[in-house]
């Protein structure tokens, strides 16, 4: 039995790397190791290019990529990205344009052999063979829609992995184009997935409601579970071309100092307003020696930009840093005081669980699936309140004793959950 895991927008932006892109990097990685010891299945990664899809052989992302080093090239590098953004979408166009006009039919005369099998890379595709939908694909062309439904048609098992509804459950917290792409993808594609794997049981209980409410269609079989993601991943020796990286030498710049840690996209859910407003009540109650990093891209919001920008502890106390690597958070995580999760809402949460691993301590919101993720390691607060938030710090600070028996607590009794755990539960939910 084949499973096929579609890694479109990945493979197509490998200089991106939030948390949907590191967990497609992870998972697959997984679950290809596991397909070379076993011989009742194969693992192929694969990518859509707008009729049919290929083989994927690379998903790593470039330890070296020049557009978040702090050198001359930036500025040219983010046009690049931009022109190549641009690019695909003028693709898609074009593709949804002569979908309209029904002048595309290449589906069963490039991929249906001479015998009517469903042919890939000269294999057949067979009855019971799984596509797992395993990215963040509501942008595709609709002749997306269209290659899903010729799988179907060949009895192969359509599975996606749900993340979060956040777009449709709270649609403030994205942009009115996303929102609408992406309810439109979930509310159209649902009726083809005969399996949905959520990233935690919140999610999995969100994806219900929805179909219950008629947000979301479904098939009569249609199965929905949950499955835990790794908390680990692999790490590159950081420090090995530090004389040539500029970037690097400003993660250095950090090791002697005490900073708080904010990991993911400065988007709306984030609630960055939370976590500035609580970091600048200890900044005014003496303890004016810590640091606030952000490590994650500015968001298509720009007023949470500002919100951070217009501080005056901005480039002082308070810096982004941008996208990072897997090794460079490797870093950030090792040398951080502690980890802030302010979060409305999250569908799982994968810094907690980071954050936890390295024993670090955890200060997070009761959004969403947060305390499902962190348990009773976490120091929660309600989102909306600053002031907990700030007190929760304080404590932390204010106590070395306190901070100490918590890092110990957490290293003596946390179990961490592996990439590797959370492939083979992957792959038992996919024959069950």
């Amino acid at each position: 039995m084949k499973i096929f895991i579609d890694c479109t927008h990945t493979a197509k932006h490998t200089y991106k790397n939030t948390g949907i892109h590191r967990v497609v990097r992870e998972l697959t990685s997984e679950l290809l190791q596991i397909s070379s010891d076993r011989t009742d299945i194969e693992i192929v990664a694969v990518m859509f290019d707008g009729s049919f899809m290929r083989r994927v052989t690379n998903l790593n992302q470039p330890q070296d990529d020049h557009f978040i080093k702090v050198n001359k090239y930036l500025d040219l590098t983010k046009i690049n990205i931009k022109f190549q953004a641009l690019v695909l979408k003028l693709k898609n166009k074009f593709i949804n344009f002569f979908y309209k006009l029904n002048l595309i039919d290449w589906f069963d005369s490039n991929s249906v052999n001479k015998k009517g099998f469903l042919e890939f890379e000269d294999s057949i595709i067979q009855s019971g063979d799984i596509y797992v939908i395993a990215d963040a694909n509501w942008d595709l062309p609709k002749t997306y829609y269209r290659f899903l439904q010729l799988l179907k048609r060949h009895k192969v098992t359509i599975v996606v992995i749900c993340y979060d509804l956040i777009p449709i459950k709270f649609p403030e917290f994205s942009s009115k184009r996303f929102t609408k792409a992406f309810t439109k993808f979930y509310s159209d594609y649902s009726t083809l997935f005969d399996k949905v794997l959520c990233i935690s049981k919140k999610s999995a209980e969100d994806y219900l409601n929805a179909r219950n409410q008629g947000i979301l269609a479904s098939n009569n079989s249609q199965i929905v579970q949950s499955f835990r993601l790794g908390g680990n991943y692999y790490k590159y020796d950081l420090l090995l071309s530090q004389e040539n990286n500029q970037y690097n030498v400003k993660l250095q710049k950090l090791l002697n100092k005490k900073y708080i840690l904010v990991v993911g996209s400065l988007v709306p859910h984030k609630n960055i307003k939370t976590i500035i407003a609580a970091f600048d009540l200890l900044i005014k109650s003496s303890h004016d020696d810590v640091f606030l990093i952000f490590a994650g891209n500015k968001g298509w919001d720009s007023e949470t930009d500002n919100l951070i920008e217009s501080n005056k502890m901005y480039g002082k106390l308070i810096q982004i840093l941008g996208s990072v690597t897997d090794a460079q958070l490797d870093f950030l995580y090792q040398n951080c005081y502690c980890l802030v999760q302010a979060s409305f809402y999250e569908g799982f949460g994968l810094p907690v669980v980071e954050a936890l691993q390295h024993c670090k301590p955890v200060i997070a919101s009761n959004g969403g699936s947060l305390p499902e993720v962190g348990g009773d390691f976490c120091r929660y607060f309600s989102p909306t309140q600053p002031t907990e938030l700030y007190e929760a710090l304080k404590e932390l600070l204010d106590s070395e004793i306190y901070y100490n028996n918590l890092v110990e607590r957490i290293r003596n009794e946390y179990v961490p959950f592996s990439w590797q755990e959370s492939a083979e539960e992957f792959i038992s939910y996919l024959y069950n």
